[in-house]
């Protein structure tokens, strides 16, 4: 029942002495012993300290679980009517479903207020804090299965797919989805033999991104964006570059706006987000799972260093973090592919992926896929393998930045190493110096002024003329 819902399930266990007890059902990905990926229930028991714990953090930032009540004495499951209580929090923090459901409820205008003030200050808050303040401002910015996710992360619980569990799927298009597979690939196409390549792509570049053109008042002098991007908290110290700040907010805004039009159904995350499709961090937040749409919305603003330089540093950070992830987890599936690589470190890749992705990129996942023992243990074994190993030197800080900096940088596709796979990127960090510095001041002071002037052979001007033309940066020749 739980993967219809597509998120958690609780059940009242109440004995015949009113004494309940709860459990828990969810669901994952499982790893079949022959690769497979399989979704399937989880769950059972909580102790009453857990559980309590747990229903604490729903209530909190009000998200009513649907719940059953389970008396084996009577032989029956019983639903749990929530009343009044489960419309309003649904609505807060979705005006569509308020506008639509709500108009006539004697809050709603509460609702409505609330969502305004709430949509102004999420960008300034760590949705990480329990706080009561901190709370209040998610409820009413946050859609209730955004929330949900909140709540799971708080936790340290693997957020949930919420992509909608339709069984009829299988039966009418898996078929012809084979068949179209089979027929793309051709009949004599070989396994790729390259460890950078597979699922570990080239990072995006001018060649397959464009971008939203910028209108006249989109312009902005280098020097004044690089003080911009240099500021604290986005407050620079002249009121000129506060204004052209806004325009320039304003061009990613509109960008963005274009951008959600145009994306596919099929791309598309089952809820919009929560902010509203002008909310660029909401975007973000709201994209998080879906980090290949993520890249394509960023490699469509015209100003991408300034939709990172707005993030605040536990998010920027928990993306980096999936990044690395991705990129680990790349190289192990790029090993399989190889058909030279000796037996044994074919079992041991597989193993580790297997290990790695059972929890769909949880905290525990995460921790197993970037296991330096491991990984020197992988070039122990195999010389040729790919470092996926975050260098000694490195911060933790540093190299989740590092992951991100191919989408949110306009020239990234014009410089030195624009073309190569994420699986190279501890390499080029320890070889080109303007990436250390860039990821140290990024990391120490949230400055990122230097990402405007990495070396691409293209001056200023040339980037705001491709950018009025809505032209993305030349990749390097």
């Amino acid at each position: 029942m739980a993967q219809y819902l597509r998120e958690p399930l609780f059940v009242l266990e109440v004995n015949t002495h009113n004494d309940a007890h709860v459990q828990r059902y969810s669901y994952q990905d499982y790893t079949l012993p022959n690769g497979d990926t399989h979704e399937t229930g989880r769950g059972g028991a909580l102790d009453d300290a857990s559980a309590k714990n747990m229903l604490a953090h729903y209530a909190s930032l009000h998200v009513l679980p649907t719940m059953l009540v389970l008396k084996r004495h009577e032989g029956h499951f019983y639903g749990v009517h929530h009343g009044e209580l489960a419309t309003r929090w649904q609505a807060e923090g979705d005006l569509v479903f308020a506008n639509e459901n709500c108009s006539t409820h004697s809050w709603f205008d509460e609702i409505v207020a609330h969502n305004a003030y709430s949509t102004e200050h999420m960008g300034r808050i760590d949705v990480l804090n329990d706080e009561d303040v901190t709370n209040a401002v998610i409820i009413g910015a946050t859609e209730r299965r955004d929330r949900l996710d909140i709540i799971h992360d708080r936790l340290r619980l693997p957020r949930l797919d919420r992509e909608p569990y339709d069984i009829a799927i299988l039966d009418s298009d898996l078929q012809a989805e084979a068949n179209r597979l089979h027929k793309q690939a051709g009949p004599a196409r070989p396994a790729s033999t390259d460890a950078g390549e597979g699922r570990d792509r080239q990072v995006p570049d001018a060649r397959t991104t464009g971008r939203a053109p910028i209108s006249t008042q989109g312009r902005v002098a280098l020097q004044t964006m690089q003080r911009i991007l240099d500021s604290m908290d986005m407050e620079p110290e002249f009121i000129s570059d506060r204004s052209k700040m806004r325009q320039l907010q304003e061009e990613n805004d509109q960008a963005a706006a274009t951008w959600r039009r145009r994306l596919s159904r099929a791309r598309t995350p089952d809820r919009p987000p929560p902010g509203g499709a002008r909310d660029l961090l909401a975007t973000v937040r709201w994209l998080l799972p879906h980090r290949d749409t993520l890249h394509d919305l960023l490699g469509y603003l015209p100003y991408p260093e300034v939709a990172v330089k707005m993030m605040p540093t536990a998010l920027l950070q928990q993306w980096g973090e999936l990044e690395v992830y991705d990129s680990q987890t790349s190289i192990l599936r790029a090993m399989l592919g190889q058909e030279s690589i000796p037996d044994a470190v074919r079992v041991y890749c597989r193993t580790w992926l297997a290990a790695c992705t059972t929890e769909g990129g949880s905290t525990r996942d995460r921790i197993i896929a970037k296991d330096v023992t491991r990984w020197v243990r992988l070039a122990n074994m195999h010389a040729a393998a790919p470092p996926g190993a975050r260098p000694a030197t490195m911060s933790d800080d540093c190299w989740h930045t590092l992951h991100i900096l191919p989408y949110v940088i306009w020239v990234w596709g014009a410089t030195p190493w624009g073309g190569a796979s994420r699986s190279a990127l501890s390499e080029l960090y320890r070889v080109h110096p303007a990436l250390q510095q860039l990821c140290e001041k990024v990391t120490g002071k949230m400055e990122w002024g230097d990402a405007v002037v990495l070396p691409s052979g293209i001056t200023w001007e040339d980037r705001l003329t491709a950018m009025e033309a809505g032209q993305p940066a030349p990749p390097r020749c």
